[in-house]
């Protein structure tokens, strides 16, 4: 019962932030600016307007209207709305379960290779389709920064694809929530340890919602 109902806040917490056309006009995650705040390594605040661009998963947030980016390496934390982000990696990271100490990370990034491959699903074979697609993107929230008239043309757009990928994150180190991208950062005498454990606790590379037990076998790993 317990896991069935972590499973049903888990897909609420992933639907929450991401129901919305995302578009080559608009690489934002939500669709609009929303109150939030922001807290610097330096321990000063920012509270604004924000949003996250989908480029290269970076802060933006409202000054006069002006759209402006936040130096994610003086981030310490983000609140939007509901939603947690800490900056690891050089990338804002959604919490999904957990808290600074160790936590299951969303990670939405725009899907570069999927709006310029050739053919496909997301356009034509044409590279020049391809590359006003990312002059497009390029202009959404970086050549063009005036708020009012991002989302006067956010429909203009095409649909943006976007990956979402997910992390195991502790103090120590930023895990790839899959087999093998936690196998190549444990020692090896960890590794047939978290074979045995994901086996033991139904552990689901396909199902994210059961990632937050792997935040449970890192925490008991004897440090080296």
């Amino acid at each position: 019962m317990k896991q069935v109902l972590l499973s049903f806040l888990f897909i609420c917490a992933v639907m929450g932030s991401t129901a919305q056309d995302i578009t080559t006009t608009w690489p934002y995650l939500y669709s609009d600016f929303k109150d939030g705040t922001v807290y610097f390594t330096s321990k000063t605040t920012l509270a604004a307007p924000l949003n996250v661009h989908l480029l290269k998963s970076s802060l933006h947030y409202l000054d006069n209207e002006q759209v402006k980016e936040v130096t994610t390496s003086d981030i310490a934390m983000v609140i939007i709305g509901e939603d947690n982000y800490y900056a690891r990696d050089n990338q804002l990271m959604r919490v999904i379960s957990g808290d600074s100490t160790g936590f299951v990370a969303e990670l939405v990034l725009a899907d570069i290779d999927a709006l310029t491959q050739s053919g496909g699903a997301y356009g034509s074979s044409s590279n020049v389709q391809a590359t006003r697609k990312l002059s497009s993107l390029e202009v959404g929230g970086i050549h063009v920064t005036n708020h009012m008239e991002l989302k006067n043309n956010k429909d203009n757009g095409t649909l943006l694809p976007v990956k979402t990928t997910y992390y195991i994150v502790t103090t120590k180190a930023v895990y790839h929530a899959t087999r093998r991208g936690m196998e190549s950062l444990l020692p090896d005498h960890a590794k047939s340890d978290l074979r045995r454990y994901v086996k033991q606790h139904n552990v689901k590379w396909n199902r994210p919602e059961t990632y937050h037990l792997l935040l449970d076998f890192l925490k008991e790993l004897p440090d080296e």
